[in-house]
């Protein structure tokens, strides 16, 4: 029986700041004592999937790559860093309170977080800029027949990418919240790996957590 050819896609353990509500974006934010622990819970269970070897993508920050580190010790297979893998960048906003941009950038931060993919933080990135971004490397790094190819990347950049890959609209998943993971969620796509269709697909999976 032939292995299935399988796209997965992970979002990395908790940081400080995703536990204090900061701006991440490109700040290279270590995981924290619980993001540490979500990483093992993760590749414990892949391992109990059955996943063996896989071909392991990161974002080359550090709170992805030690979670793909995680994965690799419980499932083998090789793994490389990637910067187009990064969440999206913030620019000005990294390292200030979502709740305080709410109040001091107050028109911007609205249309940011309506979901629309033009709109950019002060010397950031938009939506359909990492869409572009992170779907061209998942193309390129299509898995081969009866592989499977894990990407380690960050909450906003998987949610885009999965908008491409399911021919979604953004703004209208963003705000529905049905491409959003949680620290450790991942989704499975099961893949053709000609014609890059989407045979089946899971999203935003927590069983590690539950």
């Amino acid at each position: 029986m032939t292995d299935p050819t399988r796209l997965i896609l992970v979002r990395h353990g908790q940081t400080a700041h995703n536990k204090t509500r900061r701006v991440q974006g490109h700040i290279d934010e270590p995981l924290d004592e619980l993001g540490r622990e979500q990483a093992h819970k993760v590749a414990r269970h892949f391992r109990q999937l059955g996943i063996r070897g896989p071909r392991l993508e990161s974002s080359d920050l550090s709170r992805a790559y030690a979670t793909a580190q995680a994965i690799q010790a419980e499932t083998g297979g090789i793994l490389e860093t990637y910067p187009a893998l990064r969440e999206i960048s913030m620019g000005e906003w990294e390292g200030q309170m979502y709740d305080e941009l709410a109040v001091s950038d107050a028109e911007l931060h609205e249309q940011f977080w309506s979901g629309d993919p033009s709109i950019r933080a002060r010397g950031g990135e938009s939506a359909q800029e990492v869409a572009e971004r992170v779907y061209a490397h998942a193309l390129a790094h299509w898995p081969r027949a009866g592989e499977t190819v894990i990407l380690v990347s960050h909450g906003i950049a998987i949610g885009a990418l999965l908008t491409r890959l399911l021919e979604q609209d953004y703004q209208t998943q963003f705000r529905s919240g049905q491409f959003m993971h949680r620290n450790t969620g991942y989704s499975i796509l099961e893949v053709d790996p000609l014609t890059r269709e989407i045979l089946n697909s899971q999203i935003g999976q927590t069983p590690h957590l539950d």
